[in-house]
């Protein structure tokens, strides 16, 4: 049917359905229908609806507006719920200029049971989530929207690349915008809008790109007075590729029994949905404490910190180095009030240090002479309006003496780094890269510290690879010299391809590895070299996305970077809920720790601990810290193999100034075996001879540990190659400094059950 108007001034003109009892389609009060019109137009169009009830016919709304095309198109939308009382309803395509309209194939069909839905599946909350069912609205959703703008909208065929089979997209083009929004969600009816519980939390997610920076997730919610709105979780920005908005609900509010969600665009452009998702977020309770012999044991020490500690150096003379800079309190930033303290673990006491800048958020490595490098750090916080990851890096660069407890000036880094991993080299100078430079931007600069003569090279002297390794980026010596990103970041997805990578800085050549699962959950993940060294065995554990705050994963990845061509295969998931700022460390009976963590950014601690044993690759679960830890906490192995564990900096940004220390099973069971006597250095492929008691099956050196945020990339435990004849232990230092970068190191035996001696400090060249 075809109708042009010439000459208009007012009004519109349509061909609906008669309004009549034979011919306009009957509908059932609560149910929501999909209208579909094909036309042609010189003009826009409306979708027009009117309803019928016991008092006649009436007006019910334009449910929105499609733009001109000369070409055949099909005008689809939602209908809202049909209100109680109607029994009918009519609708159309109208125009209210002059122009030509022609329209055919007129459809509705009753969203519940215009094609049959797949259900959900396993924890899957969502019906058809990957939209591959329902014509000419994937079955069981409804697109729906309101305001004034032009829409075009429909199904697409473009999907993500890691999407089902069968897999399809809803593609909806805004044009002339004036208000309003327009979104796809799950049809508002019992059969399709997920159940919920009341005090449950939800993560949602949505595969997306779109050409719009406004864009929303937005909610709704069933409560026995109807649906309606409850809440937009987080604005997703504009992206070209395949990306996924996440979120996670707040509380189910007294009421509710259901809700619909989806992704709005409120702006021209074109937004493309696939791959909805709807799972409650389940909290496990802490794990009993099954007792020192088999868990070790939690205490919490009770002189507080004196400051918020962000970065741990264990010192070569058994005391750590605490540094707070302003501790992310930009009240002490803008007073200038920056702080640092060296702790003695035996003594229990404190000695503040004068801090000459910001040290928040810089990196740190304890170099060859025992010695502590700092590098970058924070030039200057978020202005009002700004987002929480724009503070400007610092170039400054001091290091810090523990023969004299005093910062000492050193030139600067050839760019700003807030956020930037140090990590020492087998000739004892350290790679940095990373981070946030002056401008808050992602900086690719890589910087070369050269030990022999204590500088920071200018940038031209050093290989350049100009990509952005993200903020901390997890980055190991290989023992072939060469580096290994293991994925584990700060704040948000992880880096484009796999996510994890082969490195060699002397080329400036960067490979992408294969299998780490869920790139863009690794977050604040914990990840460290598996002991010993020479078996080249990184682990990455859990993590999250700061930018999502979705719950965090349980995941456990494993990589042997001896394999020709390595790869992540999936190791035994974490016990327990997922977490993100996992404490990982290597203990020295040769088993890793997970401790602390939380569900969501800053918020949601989990109390549980494990016990990692690699010869098993299995999990024992422990007691965990009686004190729940999030961001800015870190963990320091003590040469008598306590671990003390410090800070927490949750979303209120208060700061927890307890310290808790571990006290492993070794610490329980029986005598553990000494080392009387030991050489105070030894070169590369010496042979060290020691006088130990107890039965020694292994002897190794265990880098002092310099933690942040879940980092500590120079970490590692390396087996020395013995005999023994009585109490005289021969142990060989390997030849190969990329094993084991020159420095101080915390020498360690091992008996027969497994139990470690207290360390003696040996320093290596």
């Amino acid at each position: 049917m075809s109708v042009t108007i010439a000459g208009y001034s007012s009004g519109d003109r349509k061909a609906i359905q008669k309004e009549s009892a034979a011919c306009a389609p009957k509908v059932t009060a609560g149910e929501t229908y999909n209208l579909g019109i094909w036309y042609q137009s010189t003009v826009k169009v409306s979708i027009t609806t009117f309803r019928h009830t016991a008092s006649g016919w009436s007006y019910w709304g334009d449910l929105g507006q499609a733009a001109a095309s000369a070409a055949w198109t099909q005008a689809q939308v939602a209908t809202p719920t049909v209100p109680a009382g109607t029994d009918q309803i009519a609708f159309g395509l109208s125009i209210s200029a002059d122009g030509t309209l022609t329209t055919d194939d007129y459809s509705m069909f009753a969203t519940s049971t215009s094609t049959p839905a797949p259900p959900a599946a396993g924890s899957e909350l969502v019906v058809n989530g990957t939209l591959a069912t329902g014509n000419p609205v994937p079955a069981c959703f409804t697109a729906t929207g309101w305001g004034t703008r032009t829409v075009s909208q429909g199904i697409s065929s473009d999907v993500p690349a890691t999407a089902a089979a069968g897999s399809r997209s809803w593609s909806i083009t805004v044009s002339n915008y004036a208000s309003g929004d327009v979104k796809l969600l799950q049809a508002e009816t019992p059969a399709c809008a997920p159940s919920v519980k009341v005090g449950s939390k939800y993560n949602v997610s949505i595969d997306y790109t779109s050409t719009s920076a406004r864009n929303s997730i937005t909610v709704f919610t069933h409560t026995a007075a109807g649906w309606g709105y409850w809440t937009d979780l987080k604005q997703p920005a504009a992206t070209a590729s395949w990306a996924t908005a996440a979120a996670t609900t707040p509380a189910i509010p007294a009421g509710v029994d259901a809700i619909s969600f989806g992704l709005s665009i409120s702006a021209n452009g074109t937004l493309t949905t696939t791959n909805y998702s709807l799972k409650e977020v389940v909290v496990t309770p802490p794990t009993a404490d099954p007792g020192p012999a088999t868990g070790g044991s939690w205490q919490v020490h009770e002189s507080p910190l004196p400051l918020r500690s962000i970065h741990s150096t264990l010192l070569s003379d058994g005391r750590v180095l605490l540094i707070a800079g302003s501790g992310n309190d930009g009240a002490a930033f803008d007073a200038g009030s920056f702080k640092a303290s060296v702790w003695n673990p035996t003594t229990g006491a404190f000695t503040d240090v004068p801090v000459p800048y910001d040290m928040f958020c810089a990196g740190h490595v304890t170099l060859p002479d025992g010695k502590v490098l700092i590098g970058g750090g924070t030039l200057a916080f978020p202005t009002a309006g700004d987002g929480p990851t724009t503070f400007q890096g610092s170039k400054k660069s001091y290091y810090f003496d523990p023969a004299d407890n005093t910062f000492h000036p050193l030139n600067d880094m050839a760019g700003g780094h807030w956020y930037p991993t140090l990590t020492k080299l087998g000739n004892g100078d350290v790679w940095a890269a990373g981070g946030l430079n002056e401008k808050a931007e992602g900086t690719v600069l890589t910087e070369m510290f050269k030990t022999s003569t204590m500088s920071w090279l200018p940038s031209g002297s050093v290989p350049q690879t100009w990509s952005f390794w993200g903020t901390y980026p997890h980055m190991y010596l290989m023992q072939d010299g060469r580096m290994f990103y293991s994925g584990g970041h700060t704040f948000g997805n992880g880096l484009p391809g796999t996510g994890a990578s082969l490195y060699n800085w002397q080329t400036a050549q960067i490979w992408d590895v294969p299998g780490l699962r869920q790139k863009d959950m690794r977050d604040q993940a914990g990840s460290v070299l598996l002991g010993p060294a020479q078996d080249q065995k990184v682990m990455i554990v859990g993590g999250g996305n700061t930018d999502g705050n979705v719950a965090a994963i349980n995941l456990v990845d494993i990589i042997d970077l001896k394999q020709p061509n390595p790869g992540y295969v999936p190791g035994p998931d974490l016990p327990g809920p997922g977490k993100t700022y996992v404490n990982l460390l290597n203990l020295p009976d040769r088993t890793v720790l997970a401790a602390n963590g939380a569900r969501y950014n800053r918020s949601d601690n989990v109390m549980t601990a494990a016990i990692y044993q690699p010869a098993t690759n299995s999990w024992t679960s422990i007691g965990a810290d009686p004190v729940g830890r999030n961001y800015h906490s870190s963990a320091i192995l003590l040469p008598d193999g306590r671990v003390a564990v410090l800070g927490s900096n949750p979303l209120d940004n208060s700061y927890d100034t307890r310290i808790s220390v571990y006290s492993p099973r070794y610490m329980f069971n029986g005598t553990r075996p000494t080392i009387t006597a030991a050489p105070g250095s030894a070169k590369y492929g010496q042979q060290m001879t020691l006088q130990t008691t107890g039965t020694i099956k292994a002897a190794q050196l265990m880098s002092p540990m310099s933690a942040t945020h879940q980092t500590d990339t120079n970490a590692r435990l390396v087996d020395l190659p013995m005999t023994t004849s009585g109490g005289t232990v021969s142990a060989t230092v390997p030849g190969n400094p990329n094993l084991l970068p020159p420095g101080p190191y915390m020498l360690t035996v091992l008996d027969t059950n497994n139990l470690p001696s207290i360390a003696k400090w040996v320093w290596i060249s």
